[in-house]
């Protein structure tokens, strides 16, 4: 069923975008569609200027870590090995702490950098310390605090997020979930005075509402994870009896999904269009398993072209396409070398 599409001496890492799946390794990333990829191309920055005015030559990311928003027009990622500086608020450093702060300052650290679709470059926005994607717009956080749309859209900004997510201008959302149809659920934690709890905003709306789970559900540990209709949102997690969790979300109600053995940790979720639903997992040794839920409600075993044991800690991503493509990045390395290797399969 799987097929592998590329390998990569770096970590392969798979981005769900509006209006396309994103493939990236190392500073190249491509568009995956149809089995294949397409547009390949290698990212290079420019750099904002420094403290004195200079602007710096462009230079080429260590890697791409995250990215969201729409493609093409509205692309936001994560670049390690781009900005130059540390925001340490209006803090004043002890000695000590500056002459740390002056080397730090010298290596290349992560930024927030836009895709600029007219040039075919990436532009570093160092007053952004963070995004994330919200309903059907992109949010930034930028270094005085001020949280804003970074896609030109004149909607308040959720009040719950301005008052109990941005606590001390530094993280995103722990645990943040969007679902096709625009509706944002995310765990709030880190927070002044605010119990850590899950909150669901429906597209376009301002104003959420505190997400109830079946009764013995740690909700600390809980993942959301979006798919397609019935299984658009869909939960992992476990009881406070230890067993596992798993459910979608229908009418305002939690659903349970068939039970999965207790030797596998669920990894992931993936819904297609079609409506099938797929199950990511590994056992106790870190070998990696794949289930197709079947029409009488059990997990059946898919074939995957793989049979290896994991080092801990190895990337590893699985997600569904809108044309109904499954695509399973896996790397095999060991602690000194990654080996990275992208499949693909029609659902």
């Amino acid at each position: 069923m799987f097929t592998a599409i590329a390998s990569s001496q770096q970590p392969i890492r798979l981005h769900r975008l509006q209006g396309a799946i994103i493939a990236s390794t190392g500073p190249y990333i491509a568009r995956a569609q149809g089995g294949q990829l397409h547009e390949q191309r290698k990212t290079e920055v420019v750099r904002a200027p420094n403290a004195q005015g200079v602007v710096p030559e462009a230079i080429v990311p260590d890697e791409i870590v995250g990215m969201v928003g729409r493609w093409p027009d509205c692309t936001w990622a994560s670049a390690i090995g781009v900005g130059w500086t540390i925001r340490m608020g209006s803090r004043r450093l002890r000695p000590a702490e500056a002459i740390v702060l002056a080397e730090e300052l010298k290596k290349p650290r992560g930024a927030a950098v836009r895709w600029d679709e007219r040039h075919a470059r990436w532009v570093e926005h160092p007053d952004v310390l963070w995004v994330l994607q919200w309903a059907g717009g992109v949010l930034g956080l930028e270094a005085d605090g001020t949280l804003r749309w970074l896609d030109s859209s004149d909607k308040p900004i959720p009040p719950v997020l301005a008052k109990k997510i941005v606590w001390d201008g530094w993280y995103p959302p722990a645990h943040f979930h969007r679902t096709t149809a625009g509706d944002v659920a995310v765990h709030i934690v880190r927070a002044r005075h605010h119990q850590p709890e899950w909150w669901m905003f429906p597209r376009g709306e301002e104003h959420g509402e505190r997400l109830e789970w079946p009764p013995g559900v740690d909700e600390s540990g809980i993942e959301m994870v979006a798919g397609y209709p019935p299984y658009e949102s869909m939960a992992i997690g476990e009881l406070e009896s230890g067993e596992p969790f798993l459910a979608y979300r229908a009418q305002g109600r939690w659903l349970p999904l068939p039970p999965v053995s207790r030797e596998f940790r669920v990894i992931s979720l993936a819904a297609t269009p079609r409506g099938e639903l797929f199950l990511f997992s590994e056992n106790a040794s870190s070998a990696l398993y794949i289930h197709r839920l079947a029409r009488g409600g059990e997990w059946e075993r898919v074939p995957i072209p793989f049979h290896t044991t994991l080092q801990v800690g190895h990337e590893r991503s699985f997600v569904a396409s809108e044309d109904d493509e499954l695509w399973l990045a896996i790397d095999f390395g060991n602690s000194t070398q990654h080996e990275a290797v992208l499949y693909h399969a029609c659902s």
